[in-house]
């Protein structure tokens, strides 16, 4: 059941491949094989051919038809969508993984047609942390460019890995998501989908009623349109419902006319998930001879696919048909062969989780290796010079004394950093996610007991309560997500050019609702285009944090100006309130892992990681960051960022 998620997921993202097997194949040897010159004409022959099918998403711009790098990124990008429609899912994963390579770093929807091809090719493979890798790129893509569809994209790449590892909650939570997003696009025939796959997972979860609802409506969307074999696809979905509420007539009917929409259509995936549905059907309706010859149809046509993570279902149904009809020699044959088959594929998953780890481990231990290396050689000169120089001797065990002394006091003063990051972190942990949480849950429980007792001035209160609560928790997630990737090297730094006015504008409508609470006025100089060169992510977060802590720590009623300044080579955003300030031991502490916290205003709470995380990506991004206070006359915070890529390079 569950596997229609990633073919529903694929039927909207990557296109049908309809071209010549072995034109494109013929083609493609000369691109991997052949000299320059003739790798360049075989791309471009192959790009022709594939924009002839409308393979790709986005229109090849006629600048770059004579750009020979940009032609083999598209070629290993068709050929990964044209294998991928073939089946071959770790072939089309090593075309997907060339083309990303050689995707153009600054054009985002081309590195988003290469993460969606990936994210596709490892979920068919179950590999579902590299599923997620790429998912969450394109999401990222998705974002930066402001499309809707290449995050709603994402999301059903996010719904379907999480539902393949039994994290319903958050499927369902992605999924409705990209329902939203498409509902807004007014994109029917995109709904459908997503509908389709919201489905499958609410089944999962133990609610046909809702399930059923949600694929009646994306049926009718699909009937509406004249989609016949998307109509088919929505028909065998609802079947599982049917079968799940027992009823099986229904059930039988909804799979007899899919199947015959499949076998006119040939789409062959959809037939062996169909024909499994009917043989489970006709079991239930002891109509055996029927179920048998429909489940051995859908066996051999997995065994001929390598549809194995379907095979394992279609041999569970087939150990129960002849357990039913008394052949349980046979029963038990199709029982262990399902049994093995659903053990491979979930070591499979295991070993994927299990490899990453111990690649990591080898390369500490490689490191670990060359530093002994290098310190038995450094000692080694250190003798041969002592041998050598026996006049000095006295000197240099002196020296080598203060040295290690000198280290000893290094690796201390670090271990005690890492000890207060650990008890920081631990505290946050604790304190600062544990005692807002129990305060909500408190407060609901109160709320749900007496609810018809409280009066309704009390309940707005109450729930405005649990809302600023709730924003202040997502707010310290945030900053902990960040701080943690930040720690482990998972924030990359990819410096682009950016208008940074439209980053500040953005930043400001997020926190205008926060501002207005408090009557706070934000003002900005910063309206007309202004470019620098840095990466988005880091810039959007920085700017995010420095606002919010204006908004926190301004009295009600205040001022925040956003202010610039530009040079040749920098662009200079400064935020100031007229606030609390800061004293001289909260000075010192701002950019440090202490246990120093100001409460704001109206007594909002904070842990001092976001500006932590602040000067992190200030530092990885190559932009500056610093800040002016008075204890009670308020603080400015200025982020520098190079003016230009040239600028960016001196820095």
């Amino acid at each position: 059941m569950v596997k229609r998620l990633l073919y529903l997921i694929i039927i909207l993202s990557l296109p049908v491949v309809m071209v010549a097997q072995a034109d494109v194949d013929s083609l493609f040897r000369v691109v991997e094989q052949g000299g320059r010159a003739q790798r360049a004409e075989a791309a471009r022959q192959i790009v022709r051919t594939f924009e002839q099918e409308d393979m790709y998403d986005y229109p090849v711009p006629e600048i770059r038809h004579n750009d020979h790098k940009f032609n083999e990124m598209l070629a290993y990008l068709g050929m990964g969508l044209h294998i991928l429609d073939n089946g071959d899912y770790p072939r089309a994963a090593e075309m997907g993984r060339k083309a990303e390579q050689l995707a153009p770093k600054d054009s985002l929807r081309w590195l988003s047609s290469c993460y969606e091809l990936l994210d596709a090719a490892y979920l068919w493979q179950g590999d579902y942390p590299k599923c997620i890798e790429y998912a969450q790129k394109d999401y990222d893509a998705g974002e930066r460019l402001g499309d809707d569809h290449i995050r709603s994209t994402a999301l059903n790449a996010l719904a379907a890995a999480h539902c393949y590892t039994r994290l319903y909650d958050q499927a369902l939570s992605y999924s409705n998501r990209a329902v939203a997003i498409e509902r807004g696009t007014g994109d029917d025939k995109a709904l459908a989908v997503r509908l389709g796959i919201k489905c499958e997972i609410l089944l999962l979860m133990g609610r046909p009623d809702e399930a059923l609802e949600t694929i009646e409506e994306a049926i009718e969307i699909d009937q509406k349109a004249g989609r016949e074999e998307k109509v088919a696809i929505r028909l065998s979905q609802k079947a599982d419902i049917l079968a799940d509420q027992g009823k099986y007539e229904e059930c039988y009917n909804a799979c007899t006319q899919a199947l015959a929409i499949f076998e006119k259509t040939g789409n062959v995936k959809e037939q062996i998930i169909v024909l499994k549905q009917l043989g489970a059907c006709e079991t239930y309706l002891k109509q055996y001879a029927a179920a048998e010859a429909h489940l051995l149809e859908s066996e051999r046509l997995c065994l001929e696919t390598g549809f194995r993570s379907q095979l394992w279902r279609v041999r569970k149904h087939m150990s129960k048909l002849y357990k039913e009809t008394g052949r349980l020699e046979r029963a038990m044959e199709y029982l262990e062969l399902s049994t093995a088959l659903c053990d491979s594929l979930n070591e499979a998953r295991q070993q994927t989780v299990i490899a990453e780890y111990q690649a990591r481990f080898e390369v500490q231990e490689k490191e670990r290796e060359l530093e002994a290396q290098r310190n038995a050689i450094h000692n080694r000169n250190i003798l041969a010079i002592a041998g050598g120089v026996i006049a000095v001797l006295a000197s240099l065990i002196a020296v080598f004394g203060y040295r290690l002394a000198k280290t000893r006091k290094r690796r201390n003063q670090e271990l005690e950093t890492a000890n207060l990051v650990k008890d920081r972190f631990f505290t946050i942990i604790s304190h600062d996610l544990k005692n807002p949480v129990k305060a909500q849950s408190q407060l609901l429980a109160s709320l749900s007991s007496h609810y018809d007792e409280v009066d309704d001035t009390a309940k707005k209160q109450q729930i405005l309560a649990l809302k600023e609560s709730g924003d202040r928790l997502s707010e310290l997630l945030t900053n902990l997500l960040d701080w943690a990737r930040l720690e482990t090297g998972q924030m990359g730094n990819i410096p682009m050019r950016i208008d940074i006015a439209a980053v500040t504008r953005k930043t400001v409508q997020l926190l205008q609702t926060a501002a207005d609470e408090k009557g706070v006025t934000i003002t900005s100089d910063l309206d007309a285009p202004c470019h620098v060169f840095t990466d988005h992510n880091a810039a959007e977060t920085i700017l995010r944090n420095l606002l919010s802590n204006a908004v926190k720590f301004s009295h009600p009623g205040g001022t925040i100006e956003i202010t610039s300044e530009k040079t040749a080579d920098t662009v200079a955003v400064t935020i100031t309130d007229h606030g609390l300030g800061m004293t001289e031991a909260q000075k010192d502490s701002v950019f440090q892992m202490r246990k120093l916290t100001t409460l704001g205003t109206k007594e909002e709470t904070g842990t001092g990681l976001g500006l932590i995380v602040c000067k992190t990506l200030a530092d990885l991004s190559r932009c500056g960051l610093s800040f002016t206070t008075a204890d009670g006359s308020g603080t400015a915070f200025t982020l520098t960022l190079p003016a230009s890529e040239s600028a960016y390079d001196k820095r």
